[in-house]
């Protein structure tokens, strides 16, 4: 038996999603965390987008899309995320129990400017 494909390849560019499709609102902050996968030693990374869902970090360590992370965000306990998407050393990360809305307009006014 044979089977013949034809596969095209297309190029197509991945853009944001515009702010009407996010869950809630994303503000722009600059701050330093502390992130890790589980057991593995602790790195330092940028944070340059957070909103009550997720956030955005800069870092040299290279985590895998899907994978289960903990981030220390400043001022709260470590809270576990999973990578959903990767652009160079910019991943972005969703939170497995959204921060309450104030406690994420807290942070987003405190660290508009860190």
């Amino acid at each position: 038996m044979e089977i013949s494909a034809v596969i095209e390849t297309q190029k197509f560019k991945v853009r944001p999603a515009p702010e009407a499709a996010r869950r809630s609102k994303r503000a722009p902050v600059k701050a330093r965390a502390r992130f890790r996968e589980p057991g593995l030693n602790p790195f330092d990374v940028d944070l340059f987008d957070l909103s009550s869902t997720g956030f955005r970090m800069v870092t040299a360590f290279r985590p895998q899309i899907g994978k289960h992370i903990w981030v220390n965000l400043p001022g709260l306990q470590p809270l576990e995320a999973v990578v959903r998407r990767a652009d160079g050393n910019n991943y972005g990360c969703e939170f497995i129990a959204p921060l309450h809305p104030a406690v994420a307009d807290h942070l987003q006014a405190s660290l508009r400017g860190a």
